[in-house]
């Protein structure tokens, strides 16, 4: 049974990524490393779990089926193992967590020092990923993300707010007509996000149906979109806890306040077997908390009477 419990991680891998290269790669062992473990899973079974030779690999029906059981019961593990301990007084263990790029920035690093002054002994690792990930397989306590397919059976908690805000470097709107209404960007340069359904690409009106944009650049890449944006390279889409100290420094200014923008939820995607676990209950409350704690400082500070208008700071 150790051993069972052992290697059975290194299956979920495998079934993954379909190839004992890829998962060797993976784990960060030899490829001799996960087969001697595939084996010894297959010695305590007695049973065939994958078809391999030189050229193919492919797991067995029965194969298929321990990896895919497998998962929730390791996640039910971690969460007793989380519960006995929070038992005896000890709030400890280690969380992982995957998100998109763009998604964190200051906000999160300030959001980290916070909990760790919370949970000391907690333990956490963030994985940035443009792929959907996969909460059994790659073993994560939780994606944090701002997109939610209804088909997907997991469990979910808004943990904030990103408000989507228009912004652009002093230096490109020097000597420009500052935009006045959404039509007016039709005469600048546009940076944006990756387009939407049907190729369409548009941006959030905060009254009225969306804005057709023609943008110059087009990227997933939100913290490219920043950069470019900071070299006045146009005006672009981002959301605000990304630009938040730019804003500070006046090295950006939003364009478009009262018309361009968006506020899309936060939330954090788990299996049913984790949402007992009293380790990632109290830091996903922890985190909600917070966020709001810090929306609701940014509206009671007095704003800067101007700045979304002035081309210069």
């Amino acid at each position: 049974m150790d051993a069972l419990l052992v290697n059975l991680p290194t299956l979920l891998v495998l079934a993954r990524t379909g190839s004992l290269t890829a998962a060797a790669t993976e784990l960060g062992v030899p490829r001799s490393t996960v087969s001697r473990r595939l084996a010894r899973l297959e010695q305590d079974l007695d049973v065939v779990l994958a078809e391999r030779n030189t050229r193919t690999f492919t797991l067995t029906g029965a194969g298929r089926r321990l990896a895919a059981e497998a998962g929730g019961l390791l996640a039910s593990l971690r969460t007793i193992t989380d519960s006995v301990r929070a038992d005896a007084g000890q709030m400890r263990g280690r969380l992982r967590f995957a998100m998109p790029a763009g998604l964190g920035g200051a906000f999160i690093g300030h959001l980290l020092g916070h909990c760790q002054r919370q949970f000391p002994a907690v333990e956490i690792e963030i994985v940035v990923t443009e792929r959907r990930p996969q909460l059994v397989e790659e073993r994560f306590d939780a994606i944090i993300t701002t997109e939610a397919p209804p088909e997907l059976p997991w469990m979910r908690r808004k943990l904030g707010e990103a408000q989507f805000i228009a912004v652009a470097s002093p230096a490109y709107l020097a000597g420009r007509a500052l935009p006045a209404k959404p039509q007016d960007l039709a005469e600048h340069v546009v940076l944006s996000g990756p387009r939407g359904v049907e190729g369409l690409m548009t941006w959030p009106q905060l009254r009225g149906t969306s804005l057709p944009v023609r943008p110059w650049l087009v990227t997933n890449d939100l913290p490219l979109l920043r950069v470019t944006a900071l070299e006045g390279l146009g005006i672009t889409l981002l959301p605000m806890h990304l630009v938040f100290e730019d804003l500070a420094a006046k090295t950006l200014v939003r364009v478009l306040p009262e018309d361009i923008g968006a506020k899309v939820d936060i939330i954090a995607l788990f299996l049913p077997e984790r949402a007992k676990s009293p380790v990632l209950r109290a830091f996903l409350a922890n985190v909600a908390r917070y966020s709001a704690e810090r929306a609701a400082a940014r509206l009671a500070a007095p704003p800067r009477r101007g700045a979304a208008r002035r081309a210069t700071p």
